[in-house]
């Protein structure tokens, strides 16, 4: 018969705690152990195994008991004498772990050793202070030997990757660059459009004009005066912004980026639209020339109707880059490639085309502006005698 004493909850809801925390979970657990060990008889009940007695204050888990009632040879007063854990409240518990230990089918688990107090030893009342040091030093081979003594020890990860640099100061100009370069990315709003360029009149027109003139003239000679015919054809693309109205260039500047080992430099053509492209080529080649030793005044490489980056001779063949204030527009060009088209009798032919890049600051143009700048450009450099008409 039923001992009336002994309340036998329904199955999977006695032993369930939820895992909320550790305290939770071990109050939990000891309540449900004193549930059913506390009977008035000192019984203990598991879903249809004989009721056996318990010793003073030794809990034995669900699991064990199992183990323990197909292994009648192990007693709980034997496994309550070797039990190395103890949990609160003062009660001993018998885990499923102890029985599979005392069975030989795990390993038997070690008692944390605890390092023996130290000898109290006479001290004399002038003594001094020992360093705030030595507590930690002393403590520091215990905190070393824990993770020897414990499997269950999380090793320490260090990085061994190391990193190192080098500071180099930043030049006058290098800061002046790099201020002027924030500016125009948070306070300009740039747009962009993309027109691809024929190339092959322009490449024989400059071996013929080389030729012919006996001097050496560059792409790059070529392209800044089609930028200043341009503007000369669209002259509501030569202003820049202010806050009180749009302010237009009485002339045509155009100004190309020139690499110093300081930076990136912009030196300005004055008088662009006016000038022969010998002219053009001899004030390149006297500008870059006195960029890359730092020799250019204020002057020369300050203000402009617009700058020409390119980066041809590198092999990009397509960029964007940032406009340059107070200017309203920069053309980024890029190298020029062969491209394999039909030609007029069906049959494939081989011509050379770059890619023109424009950002311009949409508050001086619109869309509409900007294309009509970029299509003039394209027909001056597909068409040179555009040029000096």
């Amino acid at each position: 018969e039923e001992d009336p004493g002994i309340h036998t909850p329904p199955p999977r809801t006695l032993w369930h705690v939820r895992r909320r925390n550790d305290a939770s979970r071990v109050g939990g657990y000891l309540k449900a152990c004193a549930r059913i060990g506390a009977g008035a008889s000192g019984s203990f009940w598991m879903e249809g195994f004989a009721a056996a007695a318990l010793p003073q204050g030794v809990l034995v888990a669900p699991s064990a008991r199992i183990l323990l009632a197909s292994n009648p040879s192990l007693t709980i007063e034997s496994l309550a004498k070797t039990v190395l854990g103890r949990m609160p409240n003062g009660f001993t518990v018998v885990t499923k772990a102890d029985v599979l230990i005392a069975l030989g089918l795990a390993p038997p688990e070690k008692a944390p050793v605890k390092a023996p107090p130290p000898a109290p030893s006479p001290t004399p009342a002038a003594a001094p202070a020992p360093p705030a040091s030595t507590p930690r030093a002393a403590a520091a081979p215990a905190a070393a030997s824990q993770p020897a003594q414990s499997g269950s020890a999380r090793p320490t990860i260090r990085s061994k990757a190391h990193r190192s640099f080098e500071d180099i100061p930043t030049t006058q100009m290098r800061k002046i660059i790099a201020k002027r370069l924030l500016e125009s990315k948070m306070q300009l709003p740039h747009q962009y459009m993309t027109v691809e360029i024929e190339m092959d009149n322009l490449i024989k027109a400059r071996v013929e004009y080389n030729e012919r003139s006996g001097s050496k003239v560059s792409v790059n000679d070529f392209i800044i005066k089609a930028c200043a015919s341009a503007l000369q054809k669209v002259p509501e693309a030569n202003a820049y912004w202010s806050p009180e109205a749009l302010k237009f260039h009485s002339t045509i500047d155009v100004a190309f980026a020139a690499a110093t080992p300081a930076g990136l430099v912009t030196p300005v053509v004055r008088g662009a639209d006016k000038k022969s492209i010998a002219q053009i080529a001899s004030d390149t080649k006297d500008l870059a020339g006195r960029a890359r030793i730092n020799k250019l005044m204020p002057e020369e490489f300050q203000g402009g109707s617009l700058s020409v980056s390119n980066l041809g001779m590198f092999a990009i063949t397509e960029f964007v880059a940032v406009l340059n204030p107070p200017q309203s527009a920069i053309f980024a060009v890029g190298s020029t490639v062969p491209k394999a088209v039909m030609g007029a009798k069906g049959v494939l032919e081989t011509k050379h085309s770059m890619m023109v890049t424009l950002s311009h600051d949409a508050r001086v143009m619109d869309e509409t502006l900007a294309m009509k700048l970029c299509t003039t450009l394209q027909a001056m450099i597909q068409t040179p005698a555009l040029m000096f008409m």
